[in-house]
Order: structure tokens, then C-alpha cells, then sequence
């Protein structure tokens, strides 16, 4: 029988055989130097070998691979190539196969008779249907007979354990056991390596100075790396993490190179290597990573409640942090019903750049042509880096204003719809041509007929979203205009509610009679009909006392009420008609109405009350210009004390010896030789406690600064942006003082003293533009708010309503106190006229551009003056001329 069709199984299957023979001989061989060499690579992950200096490292590794290649030639000496014979035995050994019936193909009948060949056929036959039976067994190379004490595992469980330490420095430690870690060959004579690391700016970190022998540095990711390189005609080169860059030429001698510091390796470590023809230096230092903002919601925007109503602001509460700062803080919402609609973002003001910061803001969008629809907001915070973080995104609808005319209603329902499709002018159109043509609706009005006109020729001509704000800005106009006569309407329903609501408690069965089911419904729902028309009053009051900017109105001759009082009067109501308790439910109808027929009769408060409150709002700021002022004046203080403490630092000089007086070293005075004078000398602070003095103000300071800051956002919505400068002025000041560089103090104490004098003349410009300029007699204020020096009142000076302040820079000290109430800022008699100036004509006053100019003439004295370099004579004459300022 011819086994043709079954030689190439047969051949696959000695193959597989085969296999599975040398791994049986190569596994017992390869298991010993695998595991020397592992149990070398779990010591090296437990950093073991650091702890050896560099030539005993060396040669532990070197007997660790001389150890494993001993023992794996020891091992493949005893490997043999496996024979075909040997596979067919392992083919019939796995199969079952008995008496080696693979062994018979090549065999061949010696003589054979007709009755031998039928039968060698017949066995041929059946070895041919046992070849695709043949299998081969997974390789068993033995190693537990050889292993005896399973020394495999204990190996495996301690390469996890030390993985799990070495934790990320895995593959820093491996390469430090395999590296002999010799120190830098040293330098040719003369030469000199300086390498520092500047931190960016904006995290107030100082530079870092890489020195030879100091540990692993961690500096911040984004820094700046410089190094130099001194004293010899090689070029050296700069290697950060493999990749390397020249040095440039300064001179002949001179090399630098600078490079930033950014994360190229997973686990932040960045090898830094200064060579020249060898290791010069070398450091491996870990970069911190410059996280994103981080914003969130502490609790989910929504309308405000205040006094335990809801008012038509929207809070939210926020949070925000950052490693280094957050300096931009913004809400912003996306249109849920339209998500490719630009953002309305509301931002959040901060003070400075702080690290952490929490707050609430609760502005009115009911102007907002989204307020009533469904929006999604989210925080946005930056930080110095430009890096932007984003909260999760928060659902909620934006609280909208309750417009009681219906033509008022109509356009704002035109008006919100525009926003979700403003492609569809077509039916914005027709609602306002509906209402143009119906003139009654509007009381026949030709103003509002003319608005409404435009309105449509607007949306029909009009191009682009443009168009579509224009007119919905104008539709918000209109509807407030009509809904004026609100008060009206809202008290004509409180007295319809209440007249029913009154009859039905005169009606009210005596006891023990008790009311039927549908009766009580009847009165709940009056009753409830009551508090809305209570509700709907009230807002109506609120929002027109909000448009003409005065007060809720509160009648004087009658007790004092809110919304509470009034909300729970009608709960003690409602349950006593519910209990039966007709006397008291009359009682209470009684002091009901009492308080129904103040809040029918009130009007809002206008006239003298309103201009009582706007001039308690000018004094706060008034009194916040005072206090910046005297922060001014605490800050001259402290920039003369660190002028001369500065101004008294020696200047270093060379050594020499020649120069030294011997008699200093001797503790006692040498015979014969005069004794120095022994004089009292009244006791001086040192100026060590001088500066920690100065730098405990510094931080009271802008601690008061930053609270000063909160009240006049509370009271005019706004902070002026050179406060915050001053902030970071006085915190820069602070730390040098801290850090005893009292030059640095000077600069920044200057920076913060022009910041604070801007952020006065801002305050009082705000102060002016809000609450009116509150002219009275005596103030010397002229038009628009400025005083008699031609700036906005209150720009800093502290006294504008007459009032004395310390002393500005460039004034006398002492002016502030001579001045009486009845002188101008300049020291001038007050005369009568239009203005309050003197009129005699014998004052020069000068204008801004004199002052602007005496400016900088003393900022020009405090910079060379603060030049010590500079020959003393000349320092003193500078110092004259900046004392009486």
C-alpha cells in the first residue's frame, strides 16, 4: 500500500516531536543562569546595589554574569539533537502505540509470497489509519524532580514583591545596579561648571543652584535651565535625557547653554549631563508636574432664595484651586436647546492669583435673552501657565422675570424663541404685526405701535445674528415699558383675593359645626389664591422699586412688614380655618388685612430717603479711600526703612591681608596703647528685627487690603485691577523682606505704593460715576465728580468730603493735620463761588500735567537714590531732596 498521502502528517508530526525534545533539554539548561540572574534583578529593584560604591558594584555584576554564563555552557553541553527515531518513539510513547509500529515503514518483506505481500499490505493499511491519530504531549522538562525545594516560586513571588516596591523608579533602578556610577572625571585646571535652574515666573519660586554633590532636585516642569561653562577651548556639550545640544561660544574660553525643562519620560526623572570629552557633572532631578485648574459647583446653581423668598437671581457657588495660582474665574452656559450658540459666560472676580478660593456670586440675568430656558453651565478656570480647567456640567433654567401684561408676555415669549431658533424671523414677525394691528391691546399707543414697526422691519431686513440681538435687546425695552402699570394690576387682584377671602371667613360656621369637605376645599383654594396674589404684589414692587432705583416701599404709619411676616400671617390663617377656629381665624383675617391695606397703599420711597442711602454709600467709600491712603503712607514708611537699610549694606570687598588691623583679633588692648573712647550709644533696633518688623506690617497690610478689597466689591460690584497688583506688590515685598533682600523690598514696596495710588484715584472714580459726586458746601468738587485738582474725587487722597488723611507723596508731612474743614486738598481758604477754589488769584494750582510731571521726577530720585553704586555726596544730596516728600 503506497503512505503517500499521509508522509507530510507524518512529517509534521516528528517535527512537533522534536520540539518538544529540545525543550525538554533546553529548559533544565536555561533554568539556572535565569535564575541567578533574576534573583540579581530583584535586588537590584530593592536598590541594594546603590548602597556600593562604584568598583564593588562593578565587579558584583560582573561575577553575577560570569556566574550565569558558566553555568548555561555548563548546560548546553549536555544537549543532543534529537534523532527521527527518537521522535517516533516520543510520537508512539504519547499516542499508546505498543510494539513500535512507526519503526516497520522502512522495513520491507525478504522474500515475499503472494500470501506475505496481501498480509504487509494489510499491516501497512492499518499504520496508515493510526498516523493522523498520532499526538504529541505538552514537554515535561522534570524540573520539579530536579527542584526539590520549588525554589522557582520563592523567586517568581520575590520579583512581584520587589516590583511592587520599586513601584515607577523600576527601570531607574535596574539600569543604576547594571552602571558603574563612576563620579565625573574632574575638570582641566581652572575650569568652572555652574548649572541653576530658573522656576517659571509665575510661581514665585526662587532659582535652584545645581551643585555636584547635591541629592535629586525637584523643580517645577516649564523651568528654565542655564549652564556655563569656564576655562578651557573644548566645546562641551548639554544632554537632557538623551538628547544632546552644543554649547555656544561666549568667548574663547566662555560656553553656555540654556534649554526648558519639560517631561519627556513617564516617570518624570530627567537625567542632566554636562560632558567634554567625559562626565563633567551630572544630575538627575524630578519635574513637578504643573496640574490644570481644578473648578467645581459646592452646591448646584440655582435661583436665589433671600430672606426666604426666591428673588430673580441666579446663585452659584463656587470653588476653585490650583498648585500655582488661578488667575481668570468664569461661568460659562451653553443654550441646551442650541449647542453651537456662542457661550454667555459671567465672570467671577478674584483677588490676585490665589491658590484656593471659594465664593458665591448671584447676578441678575432675567436681561439675558436666554432667562426661562434650560442651559448648561459649567466653571472655566486659568491659571498663569494658560492652562484651562472646566467643571462637570450642571443642567438648570435660568429664573425669568413673571410679566403680567400679555403683550409684554408675548414679546418675551417672541423674544426667547428667536433664541432657540433665530432662523425663524418669519412667525417673530407675524406675532408683532399681530399686536401693531390690534391697537387696543396696547392702549392705542403710537410710541409702542412705531417700536413694533421697527421691530419687524428689523427682523425682516436686518442680516446675521447681529439683527437678532439688536431686536431682542429692543423687544426686552418695550416689554418693560408696557409692564410699568404692574403695581396697579398686581393691587387690583390682592383686593379681589382678599374680599373673597373675607367673605368666606364672615361666612364660616360658628362651633361645633364643622365644615364640609368641599367647603374646606373652597377655602384653601381662596386662600392659596390670596398668597399668590400676595407674591405676585410684592415682585411687581420689587421690580419697579429695582428699575427706578429705590427701595421697597414700606408704609411709615402702619407696623412694619416682608414677605415672611405676611406668608406666615396666612399659614396661621389657613390653619385656623382648617381646625374650626373661627374666632381666631377672624383675629387673624383682621391683622391680615391691616397689613394687606400697607402694602396696597405703599409707593416707593424716592426724594430724600433715596439720596440718604446713595450718600451712605459714598461715605463706605470714602472711608475705603481713607484707609487706602493711610495703607500708602504705612507703605512710604516701610520703603524708607528698606532704603536705608539698604543704602547701610557694606559693599563686599577683596581680601587682603595688608588691610588687616591687628588689634581686632586681640581680646586685650596691647601696653601702652590708647584705649578708644567708651561712649553711651542709645539703643537701636537691629536691623534684623527692623526687617522681621517690616515684613509682619507687610502681611497685615495686604491681609487688610484683601478684606478692603471684598468691601468695595460689595459695595460698587467692581474691583479696580491695580488693588490686585498691589496685593502681589506687597506679597513680593513680603518675601524679600522675609528672604532679608532688602533691595528687592525696595522695588516691589514701589511697585505696590503707584499700584495703591492708581487703585484710589479708580476707587474714587467708581465712587463718583455710581453714587453722584455728593457735592456739598465746602467739598471744592467741580463738574462729573472732580475735586479742585482736576481728578475724580476721591482719587486716593482720603478727604474727599473735607475730611484730613495722611500724607500723599509729594506732600509735606504734617499738611493733613493743619488742614481745616473749611480748605481745599491743597491747603487753599475755601472762597465763596461756583467751585469752592479761592478766587484771589494769588494761588498757582497746578494742572494734571504738572503733577504728572513732579511724579517723575521723584520716581527719578528714588531709582538713583536706590543706585548705591553711586558716590556717597551724591546719595546724600538725592536723600535731602526726597526727605520732605
Amino acid at each position: 500500500m503506497d503512505l503517500t498521502p499521509t508522509a507530510p502528517l507524518l512529517a509534521r508530526k516528528r517535527r512537533l516531536a522534536q520540539a518538544a525534545l529540545w525543550v525538554e533539554q533546553l529548559w533544565p539548561a536555561l533554568w539556572p543562569p535565569i535564575g541567578v540572574l533574576g534573583l540579581y534583578a530583584g535586588i537590584a529593584l530593592l536598590d541594594l546595589p546603590a548602597f556600593l560604591p562604584p568598583w564593588p558594584r562593578l565587579l558584583v555584576f560582573a561575577l553575577v554574569l560570569t556566574t550565569a554564563g558558566l553555568l548555561l555552557a555548563r548546560g548546553l553541553r549536555r544537549i543532543a539533537r534529537p534523532s527521527p527515531a527518537q521522535a517516533d518513539r516520543r510520537l508512539e510513547r504519547d499516542t499508546g502505540l505498543a510494539h513500535r509500529p512507526l519503526a516497520t515503514l522502512a522495513d520491507r518483506p525478504a522474500e515475499p509470497t503472494p500470501e506475505q505481500e496481501a498480509l504487509w499490505r494489510v499491516h501497512l493499511a492499518r499504520l496508515a489509519a493510526t498516523i493522523p491519530r498520532l499526538i504529541v504531549r505538552r514537554p515535561r522538562p522534570g524540573l520539579a524532580a530536579r527542584d526539590g525545594y520549588a525554589l522557582r516560586g520563592a523567586l517568581i513571588v520575590f520579583l512581584v514583591a520587589a516590583l511592587a516596591v520599586a513601584g515607577p523608579d523600576s527601570g531607574t533602578r535596574l539600569l543604576r545596579a547594571v552602571t558603574p556610577g563612576f563620579p565625573p572625571i574632574p575638570a582641566g585646571p581652572g575650569t568652572q561648571i555652574q548649572a541653576w535652574v530658573t522656576p517659571p515666573a509665575y510661581t514665585g519660586l526662587p532659582p535652584i543652584l545645581l551643585r555636584p554633590d547635591m541629592p535629586d532636585p525637584r523643580i517645577p516642569t516649564g523651568s528654565r535651565l542655564t549652564a556655563s561653562v569656564t576655562g578651557d577651548t573644548a566645546e562641551p556639550s548639554l544632554s537632557v535625557s538623551g538628547v544632546t545640544e552644543p554649547f555656544r561660544a561666549l568667548d574663547p574660553t566662555s560656553w553656555e547653554a540654556d534649554r526648558e525643562l519639560t517631561q519627556t519620560t513617564p516617570d518624570s526623572h530627567e537625567r542632566i549631563e554636562i560632558r567634554r570629552s567625559g562626565l563633567l557633572a551630572g544630575w538627575t532631578v524630578t519635574l513637578i508636574p504643573d496640574f490644570p485648574p481644578v473648578p467645581l459647583f459646592t452646591e448646584p446653581p440655582a435661583q436665589n432664595v433671600a430672606g426666604g423668598a426666591r428673588t430673580l437671581q441666579t446663585r452659584f457657588a463656587w470653588q476653585a484651586t490650583d498648585d500655582y495660582g488661578v488667575t481668570q474665574l468664569q461661568v460659562e452656559m451653553h443654550l441646551t436647546g442650541r449647542p453651537d450658540a456662542p457661550a454667555f459666560v459671567v465672570q467671577i472676580p478674584l483677588a490676585g492669583a490665589p491658590k484656593s478660593a471659594h465664593g458665591v456670586i448671584a447676578p441678575d440675568l432675567t436681561a439675558h435673552p436666554w432667562a426661562g430656558l434650560p442651559v448648561i453651565a459649567r466653571l472655566s478656570a486659568k491659571d498663569a501657565a494658560n492652562q484651562i480647567g472646566k467643571s462637570d456640567a450642571v443642567d438648570l433654567t435660568l429664573p425669568a422675570r413673571d410679566f403680567q401684561n400679555p403683550v409684554a408676555a408675548a414679546l418675551i415669549a417672541v423674544r426667547r424663541q428667536l433664541s432657540l431658533m433665530p432662523e425663524e424671523r418669519r412667525a417673530a414677525r407675524a406675532v408683532i404685526d399681530a399686536i401693531a394691528d390690534d391697537p387696543a391691546s396696547i392702549d392705542n399707543s403710537t410710541g409702542i405701535i412705531l417700536n413694533l414697526r421697527t421691530l419687524s422691519a428689523l427682523l425682516n431686513r436686518g442680516r446675521g445674528q447681529p439683527a437678532v440681538d439688536e431686536a431682542q435687546a429692543r423687544m426686552w425695552t418695550l416689554a418693560l415699558a408696557l409692564e410699568e402699570g404692574a403695581v396697579e394690576r398686581t393691587a387690583q387682584a390682592l383686593e379681589q383675593a382678599r374680599e373673597a377671602l373675607r367673605d368666606a371667613v364672615d361666612a364660616e360656621k360658628p362651633p361645633p359645626e364643622q365644615p364640609t369637605t368641599a367647603e374646606q376645599a373652597e377655602l384653601d383654594r381662596k386662600m392659596q389664591e390670596l398668597r399668590d396674589a400676595i407674591q405676585k404684589h410684592m415682585d411687581a414692587l420689587a421690580e419697579q422699586a429695582r428699575r427706578d432705583d429705590t427701595t421697597m416701599p414700606i408704609d411709615p404709619k402702619l407696623p412694619q412688614m416682608n414677605a415672611r411676616d405676611l406668608d406666615k400671617l396666612a399659614e396661621q390663617l389657613q390653619k385656623s380655618l382648617k381646625d374650626g377656629r373661627t374666632n381666631d381665624a377672624k383675629q387673624e383675617m383682621a391683622e391680615l388685612e391691616k397689613l394687606l391695606e400697607a402694602l396696597k397703599n405703599a409707593r416707593p420711597e424716592t426724594g430724600e430717603e433715596r439720596d440718604k442711602q446713595r450718600a451712605e454709600k459714598r461715605q463706605k467709600g470714602r472711608d475705603q479711600m481713607d484707609a487706602v491712603q493711610d495703607m500708602i503712607q504705612r507703605e512710604g514708611q516701610i520703603l524708607d526703612r528698606s532704603e536705608k537699610r539698604s543704602a547701610e549694606q557694606p559693599a563686599p570687598r577683596p581680601f587682603d591681608p595688608r588691610t588687616l588691623d591687628q588689634r581686632q583679633f586681640d581680646p586685650q588692648p596691647r601696653a601702652g596703647e590708647p584705649q578708644p573712647p567708651q561712649t553711651q550709644q542709645p539703643a537701636q533696633p537691629q536691623p534684623g528685627q527692623q526687617r522681621a518688623g517690616d515684613q509682619k506690617s507687610q502681611t497685615a497690610m495686604r491681609r487688610a487690603l484683601g478684606e478692603l478689597m471684598q468691601q468695595f466689591g460689595d459695595l460698587t460690584g467692581d474691583v479696580p485691577a491695580p488693588l490686585g497688583e498691589a496685593d502681589q506688590a506687597m506679597r513680593d515685598a513680603g518675601q524679600a523682606l522675609a528672604d532679608g533682600r532688602d533691595a528687592a523690598a525696595v522695588a516691589a514696596t514701589k511697585r505696590a505704593i503707584e499700584a495703591l495710588q492708581k487703585g484710589g484715584k479708580q476707587m474714587g472714580q467708581q465712587v463718583a460715576r455710581q453714587f453722584g459726586p455728593g457735592k456739598q458746601p465746602g467739598e471744592g468738587e467741580g463738574e462729573d465728580g472732580q475735586d479742585g485738582e482736576g481728578q475724580a474725587m476721591g482719587n486716593g487722597d482720603g478727604h474727599g468730603d473735607g475730611r484730613t488723611a495722611g500724607p500723599k507723596p509729594g506732600e509735606n508731612p504734617g499738611s493733613g493735620q493743619r488742614r481745616a474743614a473749611n480748605r481745599d486738598p491743597l491747603g487753599r481758604p475755601l472762597q465763596q463761588g461756583t467751585s469752592g477754589s479761592a478766587e484771589a488769584g494769588d494761588v498757582h494750582v497746578p494742572d494734571e500735567m504738572e503733577q504728572a510731571r513732579t511724579r517723575e521726577i521723584q520716581d527719578e530720585l528714588r531709582r538713583r537714590g536706590a543706585d548705591r553704586t553711586r558716590k556717597q555726596p551724591e546719595l546724600d544730596y538725592i536723600d535731602r531732596l526726597l526727605k520732605p516728600f
